[in-house]
């Protein structure tokens, strides 16, 4: 990875540090610049379908091996704790389930601290349902208004549109993550429940698009948006970047200085931008990417700026 084009990016982003090229005392400062480490997964620890990456067991034991406390936090509800858990395992890297951060977690845990009471119509996967229902909320259970179908459609009936969207159902919150069914009804329904002021509006990821098949698709940050913009109302955002996923941080791991706190990943975004705006350390994996002018492409700013740059995760090991 020696390759890369790190000489046009330090010229236009001065202010960027990359590992490979860091001195042995500047290695040692940096190591010893932060305690805790938020660290990404698909990216990061495994590609897309959780396809570990060479070297990155290593360099998470290696972070450990020097007093850090690593934290996993993704955007990932689609499996459920107890299968992410399980590929961790897998993976070599030993996990404890309170070190590992999603959405439906997140979002559990602020209904619980708000002694939330009522009934939810979740928007997302099947695992991050039935973590709400562990965690002891009510969930519409979508087939006792579907009929016999798996799935409700609208052929077209103003009627059945009708009695879709102003289902009589006592929802107080609603909330929208990674949901591969998404329809436009579903979406009207969650724009009039809205309408009511009392109505929680929460969010899991937020990721305007995500990659998947070498493509980055729509993600639910654009679902989530278009309700924003349909009742004039912000959401409650509890995975990245999300400024109350970011407090929710702070509080849960009594974070006092953001400076000792090192977030990894590989979204400018999600990762970078949400790391600097919570006043973290932050720092930017390319994974295997070596096109001549991807970095110029970035268009960094002061946002989403990262204070370094690794090429692997990898380059950790034997970092000193």
């Amino acid at each position: 990875m020696s390759s890369l084009p790190f000489k046009s990016l330090r010229t236009s982003t001065p202010s960027v540090k990359f590992i490979a090229k860091l001195t042995e005392d500047e290695k040692r400062d940096f190591l010893n610049s932060f305690d805790l480490v938020f660290c990404d997964c698909d990216g990061v620890i495994w590609h897309n379908l959780y396809e570990i990456i060479p070297g990155a067991s290593d360099a998470i034991q290696y972070l450990r091996e020097n007093g850090k406390k690593v934290v996993f936090l993704t955007n990932n509800s689609i499996s459920s704790t107890k299968d992410q858990l399980k590929k961790f395992s897998e993976s070599n890297i030993h996990v404890e389930e309170h070190d590992l951060i999603h959405p439906a977690k997140t979002i559990s845990d602020y209904l619980k601290n708000k002694n939330f009471q009522g009934l939810i119509l979740c928007f997302a996967s099947s695992a991050f349902k039935q973590h709400l229902r562990d965690s002891g909320f009510e969930v519409v259970e979508e087939f006792l208004f579907f009929s016999l179908q798996k799935e409700r459609l609208i052929d077209g009936s103003v009627i059945d549109l009708h009695n879709a969207i102003y289902n009589k159902d006592p929802v107080k919150a609603v909330i929208i993550d990674v949901d591969f069914n998404l329809t436009a009804w579903k979406l009207m329904r969650a724009q009039v429940l809205l309408k009511n002021p009392e109505c929680l509006f929460i969010a899991g990821a937020a990721d305007p698009r995500i990659p998947f098949g070498g493509h980055e698709l729509l993600g639910p940050g654009v679902f989530m948006h278009i309700v924003e913009e349909a009742n004039h109302r912000k959401a409650k955002v509890f995975g990245k970047p999300g400024a109350e996923l970011g407090e929710l941080l702070k509080h849960t791991f009594k974070i006092t200085d953001p400076k000792r706190v090192l977030i990894i990943g590989d979204s400018l975004r999600s990762d970078i931008q949400f790391g600097k705006e919570c006043g973290f350390q932050t720092m930017f994996v390319l994974t295997d990417i070596v096109e001549d002018k991807y970095l110029e492409s970035l268009h960094l700013n002061e946002c989403n700026r990262p204070d370094y740059v690794i090429a692997n995760l990898s380059d950790l090991n034997n970092f000193m």
